[in-house]
């Protein structure tokens, strides 16, 4: 058996049984044997399998897809069963078309869920419910405001709907907002990884744009998230555009942004060794000194 999956051939086989014949609770009994300590929940391939098998079970059907992706989703979000809650959320953006404000509503919930892997699978949902659906984005851009960092945090992630050629500057106005974010949660998933590591890495020139325009900003926590966007393959791969970047902060003095300069060079440095001495030399040597 693969290590990433718990899953025995027989298992895989009475679970298609139970899904065509939609005893969705029997399916759960069998996912929930096949835990992890990890997050509490089953492998990641065997939800994958499971998701894939209920929504072609579904598509085959051919009559009323969005209805019936909206019921089994229901029924799966409904349950105290983080399982289930991660197989709901990955049903439940397909039926948007028939009850779009109830699915808003369960995406909201799911995604300031208690457990951080329920969450990453709300993420993704976002972002594949706004990629089908742009009018959702009003509703997104009033959740980059909620009281729960964890929606917030949610809303970062559904910015890769944006990801292309065509819609990337959408991404960057709903991110915009979020650049001064005051939460860790949410600043550690923006700048490093959907920033620098998504945005950065296909659109290296629209992005480090991006960064450029946003470093202009007063505030330290914009000003942290551009420099970390940087902290990572983006700046490896692109070290003179991220030398570039970070020059605008050498004469900056707010703690925040010295940190933030401080991780990005080591960073740097282990990649790029003499440009980042030389950096470093030139305009930071100071505030390298702890």
């Amino acid at each position: 058996m693969n290590s990433d999956t718990l899953l025995k051939e027989r298992d895989k086989l009475k679970l298609i049984m139970l899904i065509n014949s939609e005893r969705y609770d029997d399916v759960l009994k069998i996912l929930d044997k096949v835990k992890t300590h990890h997050a509490g929940t089953s492998k990641t391939k065997d939800k994958r399998f499971v998701i894939r098998e209920i929504v072609r079970n579904i598509l085959d059907t051919g009559i009323d897809s969005a209805k019936k992706f909206y019921h089994a989703g229901k029924l799966f979000c409904d349950k105290e069963n983080d399982n289930a809650k991660e197989i709901g959320i990955s049903l439940i953006w397909r039926g948007y078309d028939y009850n779009p404000e109830i699915v808003k509503q369960i995406l909201l919930k799911i995604s300031d869920d208690p457990n951080w892997e329920v969450r990453e699978y709300a993420g993704n949902a976002l972002a594949d419910t706004l990629y089908y659906h742009n009018e959702f984005l009003t509703d997104l851009k009033e959740w980059r405001s909620h009281t729960s960092e964890n929606v917030r945090r949610a809303v970062v992630f559904s910015a890769l709907a944006f990801r292309d050629e065509k819609n990337y500057k959408k991404a960057f106005t709903l991110l915009s907002k979020l650049m001064k974010d005051r939460s860790v949660y949410v600043r550690k998933n923006l700048g490093p990884f959907i920033l620098g590591s998504l945005f950065g890495g296909k659109f290296p020139e629209e992005t480090t744009d991006f960064l450029k325009k946003s470093g202009k900003s007063k505030d330290p926590y914009v000003k942290w998230n551009v420099i970390m966007a940087f902290n990572n393959s983006f700046g490896k791969n692109h070290p003179d555009k991220a030398f570039d970047v970070l020059r605008m902060f050498k004469d900056d003095n707010d703690i925040r942004v010295i940190r933030a300069m401080r991780s990005t060079l080591n960073f740097l440095g282990k990649h790029h060794t003499e440009k980042t001495k030389w950096f470093i030399e030139k305009y930071y040597m100071d505030k390298m000194k702890h």
